[in-house]
């Protein structure tokens, strides 16, 4: 017989990995980005992640930290003109739990909210970015993640 609490246990246990990929597909998402930006401006790129540590570094952290680094990547993409005028109008990425609570919800369930709003949120400027990269590049594989 399975008890309830071991269930619980189990589901606090899958969500809170299922975050953590979330986070970690964001960050490698807005290096994918940052790297991308750099071959549209021709720069040199190094095959390598840039990319800083995470270990040791909180959930709430990472995605505050994905939440400047997004706006960061938006204005670099906008400014040349990567992003079509529809996709860079408007205000910067500013949810709810980034700048509108003195005390943002971070247990478990709140965390994987702020993880796939955020994930949400870099998906189209990834892709409009990436899509971009491969046609100048010809390397379908710049962008993989998985």
């Amino acid at each position: 017989m399975v008890d309830e609490s071991d269930t619980v246990a189990a589901d606090e246990v899958s969500l809170a990995m299922n975050t953590e990929i979330m986070v970690g597909r964001v960050e490698v998402m807005q290096d994918q980005t940052k790297r991308g930006l750099d071959v549209l401006a021709g720069l040199s790129v190094p095959p390598e992640s840039a990319h800083e540590p995470t270990e040791g570094i909180d959930t709430y952290r990472r995605l505050y930290n994905a939440v400047e680094r997004y706006n960061a990547l938006r204005g670099s993409a906008c400014r040349a003109k990567v992003l079509s005028d529809a996709d860079c109008g408007g205000p910067l990425y500013m949810p709810i739990w980034y700048a509108g609570r003195a005390r943002p919800d971070t247990s478990l369930s709140g965390l994987a909210t702020m993880a796939e709003d955020m994930q949400n949120q870099m998906i189209p400027l990834w892709s409009g970015v990436c899509e971009k990269v491969v046609a100048k590049s010809g390397d379908d594989q710049f962008c993989a993640i998985e």
